[in-house]
């Protein structure tokens, strides 16, 4: 699980999430655990190793690991505290995505990246670093039960049952609004029509069975090539995105 976690990392890098040292992923120790993994201070997404990894409880008391660890813990502590179906939090600072947190610009449903936010997303109004319990739970109400929480003038925090879903929803997320400012600048916005985006919306939870665990391990695969690591061969024993497992749920 810690090297899933790090792999997270590695492929949020590899998608310009890095913001210097800042942005981390956690997961919990196991499912329903009161305590939970996650990446230290001080160090890149691109660098950290899974022996790096601190692992805290729910009131940020360190249970194992001795690295530093970010100021903003109770983003994660509230959100597991609040959802216990959550497994994964990721709070990064993807560069067009903070764009559109010092915004007043709405989400636009333009591409397959959008479908994902179609039921909608948190908003957490305050720009000042969640770093005490009380603005941890703000935050976790703001999210309520979608699966992303845009911090205005901040970032994003993504999260799911999953370590592969939540990387998937953050890369998704800034994608779509990278596009949505490509396309804004070549002329107005066509936007997906809702009838067609509930539409998209059923297929790939009908068909896309092992979508986004598929997508995760292309995205590793990228990543590490692009970071001079060995990479992982392409699985050729099922076709990709068919059976497998759990097929992409809908945001909530």
């Amino acid at each position: 699980m810690r090297e899933r976690v790090t792999e997270a990392c590695r492929i949020l890098y590899a998608h310009g999430q890095e913001h210097f040292y800042l942005g981390h992923v956690s997961a919990r120790e196991a499912p329903g655990s009161d305590r939970f993994w996650v990446k230290p201070t001080g160090m890149g997404l691109g660098e950290v190793k899974p022996d790096d990894l601190v692992l805290l409880d729910l009131d940020g008391q360190r249970i194992s690991g001795d690295r530093p660890i970010h100021h903003e813990m109770p983003i994660h502590a509230e959100i597991y505290r609040r959802r216990p179906d959550v497994n994964c939090v990721v709070h990064t600072h993807p560069f067009h995505a903070a764009a559109f947190a010092a915004s007043t610009a709405d989400f636009k449903m333009i591409s397959q990246d959008s479908i994902l936010f179609a039921n909608g997303f948190g908003w957490y109004d305050s720009a000042i670093l969640v770093v005490t319990p009380e603005q941890g739970r703000g935050v976790a109400q703001a999210l309520g039960e979608h699966r992303l929480v845009v911090l205005r003038n901040h970032g994003i925090a993504a999260v799911d049952d999953t370590i592969e879903s939540a990387t998937f929803l953050a890369v998704s997320f800034d994608r779509s609004l990278q596009l949505q400012a490509m396309a804004a600048s070549l002329g107005p916005i066509r936007e997906i029509a809702p009838d067609e985006v509930a539409a998209m919306n059923e297929y790939f939870g009908a068909s896309y069975g092992g979508r986004v665990e598929v997508t995760f391990e292309y995205l590793l695969r990228q990543a590490d090539a692009r970071m001079g690591r060995p990479a992982a061969e392409p699985p050729t024993d099922r076709p990709t995105g068919q059976a497998g497992a759990a097929p992409l749920k809908p945001s909530r």
